[in-house]
Formats: structure tokens, sequence, C-alpha cells
């Protein structure tokens, strides 16, 4: 019984430190790392480890050409929403690159998402994978997802969308 005690006061004391702690999972940005959530702001340098195959990294990305990049979950359902909207509406990316970037720890799941929603063989989607740098820490505002953000010709942030944005707001930014 004295065991018993010991043990249960020794779990009830373990929870209440955990959960006195308190202490974010990701440390506090520094300014400039917030300054990439600006509009105005540039692309952060960024590493995508394209799901098909290859990497696409910021100095890839074609010149004179605007962006909408996309960070999302391949498990979450307003993503999937999002990325119906853009297949449908495919004909409207004459002049804008698409670069959709889940986290690296989402890898696992990447291969089935695209073979679900039938985006192996659609060249719009060439750049979908996952980043295992600063990009998302530095560009996701902690919203919803999907986050949308499109860069004008020049790289520089022009607007931000979270969640399940209706898809004529994001039709005003694609070329």
């Amino acid at each position: 019984m004295r065991l018993l005690f010991t043990f249960l006061c020794a779990c009830a004391v373990s929870i209440s430190g955990f959960a006195q702690q308190g202490k974010p999972v990701f440390p506090a940005p520094k300014p400039e790392q917030l300054a990439y959530r600006k509009k105005g702001a540039p692309i952060p340098p960024f590493v995508l480890e394209k799901t098909l195959g290859g990497t696409l990294t910021n100095t890839n990305l074609k010149k004179g050409k605007p962006v909408m990049m996309m960070i999302f979950h391949p498990l979450c359902d307003h993503c999937n929403w999002v990325i119906d909207s853009l297949k449908q509406n495919q004909s409207l990316f004459q002049n804008t690159q698409l670069v959709l970037v889940a986290e690296d720890r989402n890898k696992e799941y990447m291969k089935g998402f695209i073979d679900k929603a039938g985006l192996k063989d659609n060249v719009l989607f060439k750049n979908i994978g996952t980043e295992r740098g600063n990009l998302i820490y530095y560009i996701y505002t902690y919203e919803l997802l999907p986050q949308v953000n499109f860069y004008d010709k020049n790289y520089k942030l022009v607007h931000s969308f979270t969640g399940k944005a209706p898809f004529d707001s994001l039709k005003m930014f694609i070329q």
C-alpha cells in the first residue's frame, strides 16, 4: 500500500511539473524571422525535397514569375479542398509558379497523398514536397492550414491567406 501511495504521489508531482512549465514548443521567433511574414518581405531561403524526385530552392524559381506558395498537411481536409480547387482552375496558372510545402515529418504521407489526389502526372503540381529547414517556421502565421502566400515577380510577399479561403479570393492573385 505504501509503495502504491508513493508511486501515485510521484506521478502527481510529475504531471503538475509538466503542466506548469508552459514553455512553447518552439522558441519565440527573432525579429528578422518575423520580417518574412510582412508584406513586401522576400521569400526566405529554402530547399524543397520534391516528393516525386529532385529538389527546388528559392534560387531555382523561374525569374520574373510570381509564386503561389502553399503550406499544407497531406491529411488536412481544408488543404485537400484548396488543392481540388487548384486542379479545377489550373488553366489560370499561365504565369504563376505553384510551390506546395509540407513539413519534413509528413514525408511518409506524401506519396499516398499525391496518388489519392491524382497529382502525379499533373505538371502544375511538380513542385510538391517537404522542407526540413526554416521556411515554414519563418512564414507560417500559426493560424489555420493551408496557408497560401502570394509573391510577386520579384519574390516579394503580396498577400497571405489561411484556412479554407474561397478560391475566388485566391484567384485574383494568380496570373
